[in-house]
């Protein structure tokens, strides 16, 4: 090859490694993500049903899934006591947590779907209400772990609605979120900027015959080559990749005994579990080596190490992951960051990464109390505000911030977003409040299931009846005035976290 041809190649390598690196930082680097509001046809595309010429019962241009529980009690739902405590789940009538349903889904390629179609596969699935707060809602949220049909005891991974195989799945049921897209929408978001989330198709729902609304079906958060591909875990190896998760109401046989849960640094209420690996492998010398090395981190954030040079903290902790989760949840205003549904992930390759993010149904001012638009409600939670201490960190934030600002989290991007999204929907949104319509009437929804005064002497802008969406237009309108005045108060005042990495503000950590 001639020098001139080299150099010329060489020249265009340069320029698209650049262009990648450039989309990387833009956030818009979503080429493996599969949005199915851009994929598939909308009501448009399809025109006119010639099955049922739209009169004869459910005829939808989005996935149907039609799950039969032979008339069994779901189990999950909460029993509180009188001052509202969840003292403890219902089980089925036999007293299992789950039960063995049949799950029919009508998915194909360009077609309307109706009950009365030939399913397209038929899936045998353990079932049971989900969630934390969500399980006292009206419109329950359902887990699926995909088993063998011959055997209960076995799990059978399936693709569904074209998402990479896995067992376990979430239904996940918008009632608090009336725009109902928050979880569709950002977990693909989040995807183009952390580089994984969970994947989302939304469908329809109907259980025992009875028609259940618009449903998003979700990936859970699990290890895999598809989900969080980590190096396998081999028996006996003592030292490996691990997943854990922080939540309240956690369970006690898989909590690790982590240094900021016994130096009482936790919120209340929250423990560490460790997901990966799974409790049949949760030998003592299992837990203890991922108690030990996790709690070795934690130890490390609050040392005198950490306070001198506070960027040293980056040896053990994965930058990238951390400044873009911090972007997310705090542009957002997530309130469960560090009180529940956090997850941490550490490769025996690598640095231990937060995430990957769960649970957007609280997102832009959609929690129980209204939130404002200013101040930051992260930088000093959890390890946040440990973390802040760190200039890099900081100025990592700051400057990722601007970048994605231009791209995937601005007005335009965010706006442009939610019309298509709500366009290709089309009449699933109507179809869901035949049945959910009444959750617009705030009087007529328990004190678990709307939003309400953050105290007692709020004032008269804060009553129920004012916080609380009167139509799916109306709450849509809310989600993005919220998000344009979030993002124009960030733009002038993200600067601002550098007051925490100042040396003033951290001189008296550092004691000889």
């Amino acid at each position: 090859m001639r020098r001139s041809s080299m150099i010329y190649l060489i020249t265009i390598l340069l320029v698209l490694s650049a262009a990648v690196i450039f989309s990387g930082l833009q956030g818009e680097n979503d080429i493996v993500r599969y949005q199915q509001h851009e994929r598939e046809p909308g009501e448009s595309d399809l025109g006119p049903c010639t099955v049922c010429g739209g009169t004869s019962g459910l005829c939808t241009h989005l996935p149907l899934l039609s799950i039969d529980t032979g008339g069994q009690k779901i189990p999950g739902n909460p029993v509180r006591d009188e001052e509202g405590v969840t003292i403890y789940y219902e089980t089925s009538a036999g007293g299992a947590e789950e039960i063995r349903v049949s799950v029919d889904i009508r998915d194909k390629e360009g077609s309307w779907h109706h009950l009365t179609d030939e399913p397209d596969e038929t899936l045998t699935a353990l079932f049971r209400i989900r969630g934390n707060s969500s399980r006292g809602f009206s419109k329950k949220s359902y887990r699926l772990q995909l088993i063998d049909a011959d055997n209960s005891e076995q799990d059978d991974p399936q693709s569904l609605l074209g998402m990479p195989e896995g067992s376990e799945w979430a239904l996940h049921g918008p009632f608090l979120d009336k725009t109902l897209i928050r979880n569709y929408m950002w977990m693909n978001l989040s995807a183009q900027v952390m580089g994984y989330a969970p994947n989302v198709r939304f469908c329809e729902v109907t259980i025992d015959g009875q028609y259940q609304g618009l449903y998003v079906l979700m990936e859970t958060i699990a290890v895999s080559p598809q989900r969080v591909n980590l190096t396998e875990y081999e028996e006996g190896n003592p030292v490996f990749s691990y997943l854990v998760r922080l939540e309240p109401n956690y369970k006690a046989l898989k909590q690790i005994d982590n240094f900021t849960f016994y130096t009482m640094r936790m919120e209340p209420g929250t423990g560490i579990e460790l997901l990966y690996p799974g409790t049949s492998r949760q030998t003592a010398a299992v837990k203890q080596y991922v108690q030990s090395d996790f709690s070795f981190i934690e130890r490390y954030l609050y040392s005198r190490d950490m306070s001198r040079n506070p960027d040293s903290c980056w040896d053990y902790l994965d930058l990238d992951s951390f400044v873009d989760y911090y972007i997310l949840q705090e542009f957002l205003a997530v309130s469960d960051s560090f009180s529940a549904s956090t997850y941490f992930y550490k490769d025996v390759r690598g640095k231990l990464h937060v995430g990957p993010v769960w649970d957007y149904n609280n997102a832009l001012n959609n929690f129980f109390h209204d939130l404002p638009e200013t101040g930051y409600f992260l930088a000093q939670k959890g390890w946040f505000t440990q973390l802040m201490k760190s200039p890099r960190f900081v100025d990592r934030v700051i400057e990722r911030y601007h970048s994605l600002r231009k791209g995937v989290l601005s007005e335009q991007y965010i706006e442009e977003y939610t019309s298509d999204v709500i366009t290709w929907l089309g009449s699933a949104i109507d179809r869901n409040y035949e049945v959910w319509g009444y959750s617009f009437d705030s009087s007529l929804l328990s004190p678990y299931e709307r939003r309400s005064p953050s105290s007692p002497n709020a004032d008269e802008t804060e009553t129920i009846e004012a916080l609380n969406p009167h139509s799916f237009e109306e709450a849509v309108e809310w989600m993005l005035d919220y998000a344009q005045k979030r993002g124009r108060w960030m733009d002038e005042y993200i600067h601002t976290l550098r007051q925490y990495c100042h040396s003033s503000r951290n001189a008296g950590d550092i004691k000889d």
